[in-house]
């Protein structure tokens, strides 16, 4: 009995660690940011294309503009069981509303770096966009307040 009361703690623990965990990260993430540099597909965005994305994001949703245009609004969620975390984008609106991209996701000062595949494409398991991969591999400043 003593046994299954131990385990039990320890599940307990464990999960309410994964849980500081992505609440760390969620925090982390939250925020507006400027496009650095992004890569599709093995192919580097130019400087000009670059410098019009913007990320929003919120303790829910994943917003990518140009200039004004939307071009990718979703729901997350996040796993930061994983190494580096996982990050599963839905979206809700448009051709992609409902579907689900997968990617991974990191978090350094103010760096955000994501690499995901669009919908029924497999996650990515590095931040890399080489070709034929079809992985969108972008790195977002944290914009200045």
């Amino acid at each position: 009995m003593k046994t299954l009361v131990a385990i039990a703690a320890m599940l307990v623990v464990a999960s309410a660690i994964a849980a500081e965990k992505e609440i760390s990260l969620t925090l982390r993430m939250t925020g507006t940011w400027s496009c650095a540099a992004a890569t599709i597909n093995g192919k580097p965005l130019s400087d000009s294309a670059v410098k019009k994305l913007h990320l929003t994001m919120t303790g829910t949703r994943y917003k990518t503009e140009r200039n004004d245009e939307v071009l990718f609004d979703s729901t997350y969620r996040l796993d930061t069981t994983k190494s580096p975390a996982h990050i599963n984008m839905v979206g809700t609106e448009g051709d992609l509303i409902g579907k689900e991209a997968r990617g991974i996701i990191a978090v350094e000062g103010d760096t955000l770096k994501i690499c995901y595949s669009m919908p029924g494409k497999p996650r990515p398991n590095l931040f890399a966009s080489p070709t034929n991969s079809e992985a969108y591999l972008i790195v977002w400043k944290r914009e200045k307040k």
